[in-house]
């Protein structure tokens, strides 16, 4: 468990924290999400045991990480958003080194990389020299080193920064394994990862928490679309609502002659693409011209993109009141 109550830090008189509280239970995977600056590796470091809070506490497994930074730093697996490898080092030897650093007896500590790089996909690759390896490869090869002391609580920063596509698959799915024991806290500014792999959310800016949630069973195939249309849009809207694969249909707030549908599970059977081509083609076929279709904002995008933006405003009102 993390616990987390008060938070402060300052770099000199510059306050990067202000009083951050937050829980995340055992089990969960929680998303630290944020815009660049807005604190989330100043808190991940703090919750590794590396860096000291101004004021307020946090607490990992129940030690504290002031007090009892040793005992936070044996049960915390880190991931830092620039992974410390050494890249002339093979992949194996460079496991055991961090092996031998947390500690580990020899015995131990060839079973405990035996079976990280087993638990990371990286076998293959275990014989090979880390800088001749892909970026996603070093990845899992940062991810073993974080788990060879085998921790209770995973801490990653931006554990998908500079991945290409597939990568970021392979170590989102990877991420989602690794949860099954541990306690993981994420960071991030890419909303889509922490909507695919987290239970919980934790959106922070300017160094304050500014909304939490949670996502329940992950990312979802049935998103809802809006679909726009440039005339007869009341037939449009009637048609809609009387298809046996549509769910719902509500007028989009705030934009002329859109609304947005929500399908049943069973319509994206086929695939997203084609099952949207096909109500696309049945639109027109009645001669309901369609303009736009588009995935609409909901749930995680829209929370965040309200959040940034109402506190952006009050913001601008304060120094307008100060003037």
């Amino acid at each position: 468990m993390i616990e987390v109550d008060g938070l402060v830090k300052y770099y000199g008189d510059f306050k990067v924290l202000h009083g951050l509280t937050f829980t995340v239970e055992v089990g969960k995977v929680c998303g630290f999400l944020g815009p660049n600056g807005s604190g989330k590796s100043t808190t991940m470091d703090i919750l590794a045991g590396l860096l000291g809070p101004s004021s307020g506490t946090a607490k990992v497994c129940g030690f504290d990480v002031v007090t009892q930074s040793k005992d936070v730093k044996a049960n915390v697996g880190y991931l830092p958003d620039n992974p410390p490898l050494h890249k002339e080092m093979i992949v194996e030897d460079f496991v055991d080194y961090v092996g031998k650093l947390r500690g580990l007896g020899s015995s131990q500590r060839k079973e405990s990389v035996n079976r990280v790089l087993e638990e990371c996909d990286v076998e293959d690759v275990r014989h090979r020299v880390i800088g001749n390896l892909s970026k996603g490869y070093r990845q899992r090869v940062a991810l073993c080193s974080a788990l060879v002391h085998q921790p209770k609580v995973l801490v990653l920063d931006e554990p998908t920064e500079g991945l290409d596509p597939n990568q970021i698959v392979h170590i989102r799915n990877l991420i989602r394994k690794l949860a099954l024991e541990r306690t993981v806290i994420l960071s991030s500014h890419i909303l889509s990862e922490v909507q695919a792999t987290c239970e919980q959310v934790i959106i922070i800016n300017q160094g304050a928490i500014a909304a939490t949630t949670s996502l329940v069973g992950g990312e979802s195939a049935a998103k809802p679309f809006v679909f726009r249309f440039s005339e007869k849009f009341s037939d449009a809207k009637s048609w809609l609502k009387n298809q046996s694969f549509v769910s719902g249909v509500e007028e989009l707030k705030g934009a002329q002659s859109a609304v947005v549908v929500d399908f049943k599970e069973d319509f994206w059977g086929v695939g997203r693409d084609k099952a949207l081509a096909d109500v696309n083609a049945q639109l027109v076929g009645a001669g309901l011209p369609v303009s736009e279709i588009r995935e609409h904002q909901t749930g995680l995008e829209s929370l965040f993109f309200d959040v940034i933006k109402s506190q952006a405003s009050s913001a601008e009102t304060t120094a307008a009141a100060a003037n």
